[in-house]
């Protein structure tokens, strides 16, 4: 008997042979830390640049930081990707970045006094180089995984030894309940740069009685965290409920590639930041579901005057204060009652967004600087 041919594909699975350039690294040796009375260079280690990343993006605007502060900084491919090109796409995600680009050539040939591992797989082509190894930690990475084997060397990355720096309380709270920490683990302020993204008042009055919103929705379809699937079901329940009452979404997606075809609204594509702005300054809620760390959108959002929706299934409410957002969950009903209620409350929409706007101003980048600088102080010789 032979089997039928079919679309439906067998769920991906792992191949070794993605490693073959990184093998040597992947090991249980435990991390042997180095310690100096000052240090001078600090190296990002990392997937390559890539475009519209946003975890890349916090990277340079950190290592900028860094930079401005007399340190000597890189960032390090473990992949193949040429310099020029790392650079290119740095200079497209924070325009200005400071710092060195450099190949995978140069894994082996470089020296640092700081490393920093970027994603789990980082964690063990540093940990063995001499040195001292940090580990910027901007999700749970395990949560990137079917329960499985890179489950497994995922969490185990964070067990390795690497003095691990959570972005946002978060990370760090995962890591604490779910691994067998050994190293120090501290946690820095997830910042927004609110000059890039400035705030435009509205009239709120003007949502009193609307039978239209316009809702800028992020999502990403290569990324479960950012719940493609639920947000679009979700919604699109939402729009029956709210014809009834005699109310139209109309929805503006953005984040994915623009060949993607979304069951409801129409796809933006991924967008500049200009681009993301004038969506912002036009629309009148916005939506960026992140189902594990939180993610650069919705804070850019708030920066613009748009208010935020977000979900209770989500991690929302370890970065922004109560009262700040409109909460609600992936059911329907309740999705469509936040409309409803903005409608019949314009009021409460303003105060919220006045409050999130107010929280924005203690989470700058100047804060998250200073957070960075206070960890590397405490590991000089001198205070250890």
């Amino acid at each position: 008997m032979k089997p039928v041919k079919t679309a439906t594909k067998d769920v991906p699975q792992g191949d070794i042979h993605g490693y073959d350039g990184i093998l040597k690294y992947f090991n249980s040796e435990p991390v042997k830390q180095t310690k100096k009375d000052v240090y001078h260079s600090i190296t990002f280690v990392t997937t390559g640049i890539i475009a519209y990343d946003g975890g890349q993006t916090t990277m340079l605007h950190l290592g900028t930081l860094l930079s401005r502060q007399g340190y000597d900084v890189y960032y390090l491919s473990y992949v193949p990707q040429s310099s020029q090109e790392m650079a290119q796409n740095a200079e497209f995600n924070y325009a200005g970045y400071e710092g060195t680009c450099l190949d995978m050539s140069q894994l082996d040939l470089h020296k640092s006094d700081i490393w920093i591992a970027t994603l789990w797989e980082s964690a063990y082509v540093i940990k063995n180089k001499p040195g001292y190894k940090m580990y910027f930690v901007q999700d749970y990475e395990p949560y990137f995984y079917p329960y499985g084997d890179r489950y497994q060397m995922a969490k185990k990355s964070y067990e390795l030894g690497l003095h691990m720096v959570s972005l946002g309380p978060w990370c760090a709270k995962m890591i604490k309940e779910n691994c067998e920490v050994t190293s120090p683990i501290d946690q820095i302020n997830f910042p927004v740069n609110l000059e890039q993204y400035p705030y435009q008042s509205r009239d709120f009055s003007r949502y009193q009685n609307k039978d239209s919103f316009d809702v800028a929705v992020y999502t990403k379809w290569s990324s479960p965290r950012r719940a493609p699937i639920n947000i679009q079901l979700s919604l699109k329940n939402c729009q029956q409920i709210l014809a009834s009452h005699d109310m139209k979404l109309n929805l503006h997606y953005f984040g994915t590639e623009k060949s993607a075809k979304f069951i409801n609204g129409e796809n933006l594509g991924k967008l500049t930041q200009k681009e993301m702005i004038d969506l912002y300054h036009r629309c009148d809620f916005g939506i960026a579901p992140s189902m594990t760390n939180f993610s650069l959108v919705p804070f850019e959002m708030m920066s613009c005057g748009l208010p935020l929706i977000d979900f209770k299934e989500g991690t929302g409410k370890y970065f922004l204060p109560a009262g700040s957002y409109l909460q609600t969950s992936f059911d329907e009903k309740y999705l469509a009652q936040t409309f409803l209620n903005a409608r019949l409350n314009s009021f409460v929409i303003e105060k919220r967004v006045k409050k999130g706007v107010s929280h924005l101003q203690s989470i700058t980048w100047k804060q998250t600087l200073t957070d960075f600088k206070v960890i590397i102080e405490k590991i000089s010789v001198a205070v250890a």
